[in-house]
């Protein structure tokens, strides 16, 4: 989001994708269609195998979108807050009327907690709006947010060294050059699994799992998950 491009897009896409289906809202798609409640559920499951929450547990769902892991994780904890910078998909989530869930429109560079205030974090398919100055800042405000022992999950984060896995025609590595020329990256920052591992451990996380992702997910081939503790 450095040069707010991708702070504009996700606002203007939650307001014209109010009328669509929820995975196309939070463009949870596979060739442009959006994932089926089989693939949806089997995500969840992957999810919750990585990262478990109780009824214990005070949960910050960063990037929330329209509330998809809010609503599972709301059934699961003690509390939800969950942010988001589009106003529109926020308010799909507020429809869903859970009482637990508190919710905040921010962007996520602007948001701000009390130290200690959640047990777990979820950051899912966002990190890559940022860059990496900006990471930095991130991970360690996120840190100061967990509790000791708390757990951070970062999700769906590209993976710089499996990127032509991603570019893997030429009609899209064309695409790649071209709006990299331009200054538009398509997918957005690409990171390094040892990277966020450093940068993990200089923020304070005491253990850094690095994550393979289930081959039947769909962006298994070029991207990684993360689990840090606190």
């Amino acid at each position: 989001m450095s040069d707010d491009r991708w702070l504009q897009f996700w606002r203007d896409h939650g307001r014209k994708s109010r009328s669509a289906d929820e995975q196309t809202q939070v463009l949870r798609t596979f060739n442009k269609a959006p994932i089926d409640a089989d693939r949806w559920e089997f995500t969840l499951e992957e999810l919750e195998r990585a990262f478990p929450v109780d009824r214990d547990d005070d949960v910050l769902d960063l990037c929330c979108g329209n509330g998809l892991f809010t609503a599972y994780f709301a059934s699961r904890s003690r509390t939800v807050t969950s942010v988001d910078v589009s106003p529109d998909l926020l308010q799909v989530l507020k429809q869903r009327n859970l009482p637990n869930v508190t919710t905040l429109c921010s962007d996520m560079r602007a948001a701000e907690f009390q130290d200690g205030s959640f047990s777990r974090i979820l950051l899912y398919a966002a990190l890559q709006y940022i860059d990496e100055q900006e990471s930095i800042e991130l991970v360690k405000r996120m840190a100061r947010w967990l509790r000791p022992g708390g757990l951070l999950f970062i999700g769906d984060v590209p993976d710089r060294t499996r990127m032509w896995a991603f570019y893997n025609t030429e009609e899209r590595r064309s695409l790649y050059f071209e709006n990299l020329a331009a200054g538009r990256e398509v997918v957005g920052t690409w990171f390094e699994p040892v990277w966020l591992s450093n940068l993990s451990a200089y923020c304070g996380f005491t253990k850094i799992e690095m994550l393979s992702q289930h081959p039947d997910l769909i962006y298994a081939h070029f991207r990684f998950d993360m689990l840090l503790t606190r």
